[in-house]
């Protein structure tokens, strides 16, 4: 409504100017009368911050600006998001998982967000190896699994099938039934000692039979061709004993003696006691 006042004397007031009520009853709007015109004009109140990611409003009721930070919200938990203070839009950056180990693989759990780390897979699928990631070169290493018992005297090795270590006794078998054959613990080395044949009677020979590897005693020959004497072997000595056969028939009217082919004793009258 515009309202005009007259003067006295046919004169208006020097100020007599159009006078507005341009209240809007609204809070968020800077109301004002057109001086000129006379209409009421409104302008929304400025509560631009200038900041792009900020969304400006009036509050209706308190008159107060707001200034709610923009939602670059994309609902993915792996992602950084953020707005560009520049172009007011809205950025979505993956979330580094980077652990700077090139020996795993990295990524994020879409479900959590969480960053996680798996070992870089090096499995070559053999048993017999150590698989492992070389932190340096981030190349995968597939070394000889050790099976090494430290016993000079076993064949070492793995199993192709199980991964088990295998320790095969060493063959030391020359083949030969008169030997008893071993290793040594200290060099490795095969050992080949005689087989042991010895009855400990010194009176016998003893020898191992090369054909069956069966121990032979036979018993020693103490035979020196001579019928008139008496073999034996000295069972402590190991030596022949060669005793003179004792023809002695203790009559004093014979000479008694041996004949050396037969082994028979003689006796012969020597004539004495004939009277």
């Amino acid at each position: 409504m515009i309202k005009k006042h007259g003067g006295h004397g046919g004169h208006g007031d020097d100020d007599d100017q159009p006078q507005c009520n341009c209240d809007d009853y609204d809070p968020c709007t800077d109301d004002s009368c057109d001086l000129y015109s006379g209409a009421c004009v409104h302008f929304p109140k400025d509560c631009d911050d200038y900041d792009p990611c900020t969304e400006d409003s009036c509050d209706l009721y308190s008159s107060a600006c707001a200034h709610i930070e923009k939602n670059c919200d994309d609902n993915n938990l792996c992602t950084e998001d953020s707005c560009d203070y520049y172009s007011g839009e809205c950025q979505h950056e993956e979330k580094d998982c980077n652990d700077n180990n090139d020996c795993t693989v990295d990524w994020c759990d879409a479900y959590y967000g969480n960053c996680v780390h798996d070992k870089k897979d090096c499995d070559d699928y053999n048993p017999c190896t150590e698989d492992s990631c070389d932190a340096y070169t981030a190349k995968c290493q597939h070394d000889n699994k050790d099976c090494d018992d430290y016993n000079p005297c076993t064949e070492d090795w793995c199993s192709d099938y199980s991964g088990d270590c295998k320790h095969d006794e060493k063959d030391c078998n020359d083949n030969d039934d008169c030997t008893v054959d071993s290793c040594d613990d200290y060099t490795g080395n095969c050992v080949h000692d005689d087989k042991p044949c010895d009855d400990n009677n010194a009176c016998t020979t003893d020898w191992c039979d090369s054909y069956s590897g069966d121990c032979k005693n036979d018993e020693k020959d103490c035979d020196d061709n001579n019928a008139c004497t008496e073999d034996s072997c000295n069972p402590y000595s190991g030596d022949c004993v060669n005793t003179e056969k004792d023809c002695d028939d203790y009559d004093p009217c014979t000479d008694d003696s041996c004949d050396h082919y037969s082994g028979t004793c003689d006796h012969t009258d020597n004539g004495s006691c004939n009277y």
